[in-house]
């Protein structure tokens, strides 16, 4: 009987068809099979056979045939009148009425009865949960059954199931024939799903720990989605019920796209960096001896390394993952940086490192705008790829929440940090996660509130004991040791009771590489000393820091590239109004993140194409901008100046002076100065104090030295500021210290107990029924699932949160800033364009008379895009963003804010009613 129960019905060129239930359960089966066999990698294997308490001793056979368990079960919940007599979702009667025929004609009775007067609706993974449990599946895995649609289902919502049982067994009498007619299919099924998996009861089902169940439920749903593409796994014709017998291997083919085998790594070799790198020179010292030391691990984790911009971390980092996905059985890589644009500026360096490696390569970029990409839309696609040494893009990745299963992806670090955000599908994210090596750079540019989210990625990431390699050029001691003892302490494998290295609190030691050998912590610092640069520090009073142009006229009277680099958007355009009116408007260059993203794009190509590398420098130019120069811009100032900023940005934004040595510059510019602007008294301008904490500012400010040499000073000047070494201070200035000191700690508190709210638990690796998946997403935040926006405004607690496309009125509708003329959305080539003009709201729209209200933020502009943009919901390329359409006079207003726009100056906020801006 059970062969003439539906899982999936539609028509298909005008032709009723459907999916019979034990077909597609056999099919999620079969798949869950190969997906072990074929895309999960060892180490996640391995992983999974130690998550699991059973006596069998072939433990890989156990968890496979596991895996084949859950997806020949996943969907018994439909075997219930309730969903039989469900209606299609376009409402097509007669394909219903088909449908329900072959049910009578096949013995089941009054449904059509049944079908008008019943309509609770149970969902098919609580009901079939609820089965499960009450044929004595062990609750772990009748769990992830219940989740298979992304939210666990707890134990009592289950079992609320039974107050309906007309709705599972088509009458309220269970012991009714009919009752017991649709329990007995229900055994049927279930036994069925038993045998298939090569169990003999349910009593043989093991239980598995609650980090397992996370990740055989992202298996689960991976597998149900796979075999429900109808490219992949069509429909058949209403009056079959069986098909090919290859349907499930020409399925998963199609799917996988002829890919052979996994990447298998390779470990390190003595000339990996010319191979993989094209280096002419042998790699740098620190580079080969960082390459040594891991691959001397034996029982890796996390590795931390930390050295100066312009060393070469990102292919030390590279060669890291290579050895890494070696030694742990990997077979992919996610890298993370802090932006669109850094990850933009490493995919290229990504995928030129994946060209010099054999075999096919699968590479994702993943981040808002991935697809706009230019390198990236050049990929081949993988279905066009047979067997070929190419790296490619396989399209069924290409969804937000499947993207990170893909096997070589770049991206911004929100991916790592939704990791711990509770969200419907996040055992997805987990699953795609535990696969690969993870990268992460930058590591110093996470405030407070990020970090909670990071630490607590870090430590899931260390349950799936999965490498993690931390780079970063400027990293307080204290940071580096939370993030080594998070991983340590999510691998179980202890921490504060563990022999530390010598001086290990306090090491200062640059460049130095911080790793984990199983239980053994151990650091590395034997690198070749340089001599390093000096750079002449000059600080400028309050009173002497506001004659910018004076400034500069004193310092550059024979030309020069000069930097300029403020601490608000605000500053920075205030700067450059006064430059270009004493310099001239060419000779003038912004660039901060509040410019349509094509308008900073083209931006920072120029200066790239002028003061980067090799580029055709200017005899003269005032570079000024905001915190984006000193992320991943690869350009050369001949002299600085610079707000004063926490100590190890002042450092990050040093990396941009005399970074390229061949440079010619003018004869009074020959050793390199930085001017430190707003030094004396401690008293920090109102923009500097919203954008960083005062009493960090004051600590750089005290430790700032009239001398640092790059790089052998960093490290120290770093653990300096972030230390809790007290200062010798007297009167006022120690009263206002103390201030900034206690309202630090309080701002502290506040921001990680916010970050804790719809923060992830800790992972519960005991083996039990009691440590179950329903606790990994209770209390899931729902807000944070409406949309991207929403979810990456809930990780991040810092400027830039929201996105927005951003047009221009014109007659008939709206057209771009840069290029007139009204535009068609519902042309593709079009949209693509208007989906690049992205810019990001700066951090003062979200205040209002000193309260917080992104919320209300993001709530107007989907009110607008509803009122004026909803037929964006057309275009794949607009689907799901914000946008603004600026009046005739570039202005748009927003609540209480008027935003206005201007191509060489970027967004400029005010108050409604006031001229002030903010």
């Amino acid at each position: 009987m059970e062969k003439y129960l539906w899982a999936k019905k539609n028509r298909v060129n005008n032709a009723p068809m459907w999916l019979p239930l034990m077909m597609h359960l056999q099919d999620c089966s079969l798949v869950c099979g190969l997906l072990y066999d074929h895309w999960l990698s060892d180490g996640v294997k391995d992983f999974l056979m130690e998550s699991v308490i059973s006596d069998i001793e072939d433990k890989d056979e156990l968890v496979k045939n596991l895996c084949k368990f859950l997806g020949a079960s996943h969907d018994i919940g439909k075997a219930t009148p309730i969903f039989q007599v469900k209606k299609s979702f376009d409402g097509d009667f007669e394909l219903d009425n088909l449908i329900l025929d072959n049910l009578k004609n096949a013995g089941f009775k009054d449904l059509d009865t049944y079908a008008i007067n019943h309509k609770e609706n149970i969902g098919h993974n609580i009901s079939g949960q609820y089965f499960l449990s009450n044929f004595g599946v062990n609750f772990c895995l009748a769990n992830i059954v219940g989740a298979h649609h992304g939210k666990p289902i707890s134990d009592s919502e289950s079992k609320e199931s039974s107050y309906f049982s007309s709705s599972l067994y088509q009458v309220d009498n269970i012991n009714s024939d009919i009752a017991i007619f649709w329990q007995n299919l229900q055994k049927n099924i279930f036994d069925w799903a038993i045998s298939a998996s090569d169990f003999s009861k349910a009593e043989d089902l093991p239980l598995i720990s609650q980090p397992g169940q996370v990740i055989l439920s992202g298996l689960l749903i991976m597998a149900d989605w796979i075999v429900s593409n109808e490219s992949y796994f069509p429909l058949i014709p209403i009056d079959q019920f069986e098909t090919d017998s290859s349907r499930v291997e020409e399925g998963f083919k199609k799917w996988l796209y002829q890919r052979t085998r996994a990447w298998q790594a390779d470990p390190y070799f003595d000339d990996i960096y010319q191979k993989r790198f094209d280096f002419i020179n042998n790699p740098r010292d620190a580079q080969k001896k960082i390459s040594e030391e891991i691959s001397k691990i034996n029982e890796p984790g996390i590795i931390i390394i930390e050295a100066p911009m312009g060393m070469g971390k990102t292919e030390t980092a590279l060669v890291a993952v290579e050895e890494l996905a070696q030694k742990t059985n990997r077979t992919g890589m996610f890298f993370a940086l802090p932006t669109q644009a850094s990850s933009n500026g490493i995919f290229l360096r990504v995928k030129d490192w994946l060209n010099h490696i054999e075999g096919e390569k699968s590479l994702r970029l993943i981040h808002g705008k991935a697809e706009l990409n230019d390198e990236f839309s050049k990929l081949p696609k993988s279905r066009n790829i047979h067997g070929e040494d190419v790296v490619s893009v396989n399209e069924w990745f290409s969804g937000r929440k499947v993207s990170i299963l893909d096997d070589f992806t770049v991206g911004t670090v929100d991916q790592i940090l939704l990791a711990a955000l509770k969200q419907k599908h996040l055992m997805l994210r987990h699953l795609g996660l535990a696969n690969k090596v993870v990268v992460i750079d930058e590591a110093h540019a996470y405030d407070s509130y990020m970090n909670v989210y990071l630490s607590q990625a870090i430590r899931w990431l260390g349950a799936y004991k999965v490498p993690v390699v931390i780079l970063s050029a400027t990293l307080p001691i204290s940071k580096r040791n939370a993030l080594l003892e998070a991983y340590m302490i999510g691998a179980d494998l202890g921490y504060r009771r563990l022999v530390k290295p010598e001086g290990f609190e306090t090491n200062e030691s640059y460049p130095l590489l911080t790793y984990n050998d199983g239980k053994t912590i151990k650091q590395f610092a034997d690198f070749k000393k340089e001599e390093g640069t000096n750079y002449q520090i000059i600080k400028k009073a309050k009173d002497q820091s506001q004659d910018i142009v004076g400034l500069i006229k004193e310092l550059v009277p024979n030309g020069g590239i000069v930097g300029v680099i403020v601490n608000t958007v605000r500053k920075a355009q205030d700067f450059a109004k006064k430059c270009i009116e004493e310099f001239k408007a060419e000779n003038v260059e912004i660039l901060h993140s509040s410019f349509i993203a094509t308008d900073r794009y083209q931006k920072e190509k120029n200066l790239i194409e002028t003061i980067g590398k090799n580029g055709k420098r200017p005899s003269f130019k005032i570079v000024i901008g905001t915190q984006v120069i000193e992320q991943s811009l690869d350009i050369d100032f001949d002299i600085l100046i610079t707000d004063l900023a926490p100590m190890d940005l002042i450092l990050q934004r040093m990396g941009r002076l005399y970074r390229h040595e061949k440079t010619k510059r003018p004869e009074n510019l020959k050793n390199p100065i930085v001017y430190v602007l707003n030094c004396g008294g401690y008293d920090f301008d109102k923009g500097s104090s919203f954008v960083y904490s005062e009493y960090i500012l004051f600590r750089s400010e005290y430790f700032l030295p009239d001398k640092i040499n790059l790089p052998n000073d960093i490290s120290h000047l770093v653990q300096l500021v972030y230390s809790d070494e007290d200062l010798d201070l007297e009167g006022d200035f120690k009263k206002t210290y103390e201030d900034y000191k206690n309202k630090n700690f309080i701002e502290i508190l506040r921001k990680e107990s916010e970050a804790e709210v719809y923060r992830l638990t800790k992972p519960l690796k005991k083996i039990d029924e009691s440590k179950n998946l329903s606790d990994f997403l209770k209390n899931s935040n729902k807000i944070a699932e409406s949309s991207d926006v929403r979810a990456s405004a809930y990780v991040r607690d810092s400027n830039d949160s929201i996105e927005v496309i951003a047009l221009k009125t014109c007659q008939g509708g709206y057209e771009f800033f840069d290029r007139p003329g009204l535009l068609d959305p519902n042309d593709n080539k079009t949209a693509m364009e208007i989906a690049k003009r992205t810019i990001k709201l700066p951090n003062s729209v979200y205040y209002s008379n000193g309260g917080y209200i992104i919320d209300k933020i993001i709530e107007e502009l989907e009110d607008y895009y509803l009122a004026n943009l909803s037929s964006w919901d057309e275009q794949s390329w607009l689907k799901n963003s914000l946008g603004i359409i600026f009046d005739e006079n570039n202005e748009f207003r927003i609540l209480d804010k008027i935003l206005s726009y201007d191509k060489k100056f970027g967004l400029i906020v005010k108050k409604e009613g006031e001229n002030e801006r903010i």
